[in-house]
């Protein structure tokens, strides 16, 4: 696997031999998913197949790169949601929490005063 990124070689690659840019570009990919772990392969395989998808659909490279930037944009977008939601469980689990223990303070409180009466 490549463990630099020189933009410009690739660049010139991409303008002077498109097969030849996108069979490395393939190849890099595939290195760096066989790096990862069985779940993160399978999900970065499935992604990657959804990107392929988008960049044939396309038809051209400004096309594909505003389909792929809405793909990244509506994952932000649902992450964000995502975060949202965890963030209004544990305000939730928070106060609940607090409740809780408010009502175990008084509960002993109470017992100890009655054992003391």
């Amino acid at each position: 696997m490549e463990t630099g990124f020189d933009f410009q070689e690739w660049a010139l690659l991409a303008k002077e031999s498109p097969e030849g840019f996108e069979v490395r570009r393939r190849a890099a990919i595939k290195a760096f998913l066989d790096t990862s772990g069985d779940a993160q392969r399978r999900l970065g395989n499935a992604l990657q197949r959804e990107i392929d998808y988008e960049i044939g659909r396309a038809g051209t490279p400004q096309a594909a790169l505003s389909a792929i930037s809405k793909m990244m944009w509506d994952q932000v977008a649902f992450l964000s949601e995502e975060l949202e939601t965890l963030g209004s469980c544990m305000r939730d689990f928070d106060a609940t929490t607090h409740q809780g223990a408010a009502r175990l303070a008084l509960a002993l409180r109470s017992d100890t005063g009655a054992r003391q009466a």
